[in-house]
């Protein structure tokens, strides 16, 4: 397809589900990613988790992303290694118009996150073109196992076979960082992906594996703090509360949604784990 008519189909879906034009069309190239990933021999080392994984999963209309989360095995964990995988996997011609480029790849800095490396990819179709980010993080357990998931690209018609976390394991990760980080914590969207999940997913949750999940989690993170006293803290904090309105005014799928109708889906959950 030529970018007028990736544009005009992409309109067609941002209009169907009534979210913004430019939330469709990232999603849209991330998938000339995505794609290339899957038809590359290194599609076993990588493990889709995060926003991008939780969009797919639940929707756009329900979950924006502005990058791609992974987790990588089997394989050794060093720049260039990584880089080198990233280079392989961007060359594949999938006869799609776009041509992508590794801009930069480098060790992830923040405070806010814990460690790994960050890619930056340049996605070019005609004359259209996307900046987006890919991080790349390693160490943590996945409980019981990665599953098979099996991803319809935003143009597309056939499934696609990816790595990606279980859903277990994404709560118990999420969970121990709002805990852990309680009022000093600026990733206020973990909080509405605990309320998406627990809405929309809760019923396929395995408790037993979502326990051990969290239990797992918890001991490699080393997380020793009182969770009763942590939730109290959080419920009270100012902060969050302000943090959280900005967050619901700038996402519309988060504005009929209140800081409390999250903690009672965080409070919820704990009860399964006590």
């Amino acid at each position: 397809m030529n970018s007028m008519q990736v544009k005009d189909k992409i309109r067609n879906i941002a209009n169907k589900k009534n979210v913004d034009f430019n939330s469709v069309f990232r999603l849209y190239m991330y998938d000339r990613f995505i794609e290339r990933l899957s038809a590359s021999k290194y599609k076993d080392n990588f493990i889709l988790k995060g926003g991008f994984y939780l969009s797919s999963l639940f929707g756009i209309e329900n979950r924006s992303t502005m990058d791609i989360d992974t987790a990588i095995s089997k394989t050794i964990f060093s720049e260039d290694n990584i880089r080198k995988m990233l280079e392989t996997i961007i060359k594949i011609n999938l006869n799609d118009n776009a041509i992508l480029e590794l801009v930069k790849i480098g060790t992830i800095r923040e405070e806010d996150e814990y460690g790994g490396y960050r890619a930056t990819i340049n996605v070019k179709i005609e004359n259209i073109r996307e900046l987006f980010q890919i991080d790349i993080a390693t160490g943590d357990p996945i409980t019981p196992k990665a599953i098979t998931y099996k991803y319809l690209p935003t143009l597309g018609d056939k499934y696609i076979n990816l790595w990606a976390y279980n859903i277990e394991t994404v709560l118990a990760e999420k969970l121990e960082t709002i805990l852990t980080r309680a009022t000093g914590s600026s990733r206020i969207r973990d909080y509405y992906d605990i309320y998406l999940i627990y809405k929309m997913g809760w019923d396929n949750v395995n408790k037993d594996h979502f326990k051990k999940a969290v239990q797992n989690t918890f001991k490699k993170r080393k997380f020793n703090k009182d969770i009763e006293e942590t939730i109290n803290i959080i419920k009270n904090s100012v902060v969050l509360k302000e943090r959280w309105a900005s967050y619901s005014k700038r996402y519309k799928y988060a504005k009929d949604i209140s800081f409390d109708d999250t903690l009672k889906s965080i409070e919820d959950i704990i009860e399964v784990i006590k």
